[in-house]
């Protein structure tokens, strides 16, 4: 799951984006800020409060919610009630600090379900960004991940190089050649493969790119 948390109090918003890792979490300290995130990324969640510095979030909210993609959860000390109903009417939550984080990430969670899906004996959490065996997390860098949901999301399917080169080029527009492709499945085939040497789960089609094998033991 990506969060966006809008909040200008370091300590509050630095905490909570601690306590939700492993889930990618960006902060934006003012509307204005938001504003840029939220024209860059496709967030899964928002954490919004509403007195930040150069505005008030529930008429940023009202402008922006018709184009958010995002879950809204409003996080917020004003527990007024016309501004807890405005804030429902526009929001997917809201929630009235103090809270425990615990009960935030509940909410959270409840919002924004986990996705899970089955790649061989693995399972995949989509929302979470987190490839799991036997409920053992198996560490991935963030080219490993993506090409490996990837993977998931295109199961019994040729995919060309060509394809997966576009899956792992760098978000900042950086250049991808192919030798990053080759090493990036191979260190995939070191964590994902039972016999390194012999794999059945990510295969090599010669000279036409690779398959990946849904009924991979």
């Amino acid at each position: 799951m990506h969060i966006l948390i809008v909040e200008d109090e370091p300590e509050l918003a630095n905490s909570t984006a601690t306590f939700l890792a492993p889930h990618e979490v960006t902060i934006a300290k003012t509307l204005a800020e938001a504003t840029q995130q939220v024209e860059q990324t496709n967030f899964d969640a928002l954490i919004l409060d509403l007195t930040l510095p150069d505005g008030n979030g529930l008429e940023w909210l009202e402008k922006w919610h018709a184009y958010l993609t995002a879950k809204v959860l409003v996080l917020t000390a004003n527990d007024a009630e016309i501004t807890m109903l405005k804030g429902l009417a526009l929001a997917d939550d809201y929630v009235v600090k103090p809270v425990s984080l615990k009960v935030l990430a509940a909410r959270l969670n409840k919002l924004v379900p986990s996705k899970l899906v089955a790649l061989g004996r693995f399972k995949l959490d989509l929302a979470a960004k987190e490839i799991s065996l036997n409920d053992a997390v198996v560490p991935l860098s963030p080219t490993e991940w993506r090409l490996t949901a990837y993977f998931a999301q295109h199961q019994n399917e040729l995919l060309t190089r060509e394809q997966l080169l576009a899956v792992i080029w760098d978000a900042k527009g950086s250049y991808v050649n192919d030798n990053t492709l080759t090493v990036t499945i191979k260190r995939l085939r070191e964590k994902l493969e039972q016999d390194f040497d012999h794999p059945t789960l990510i295969r090599t089609i010669r000279g036409m790119g690779y398959f990946i094998d849904a009924k991979a033991a």
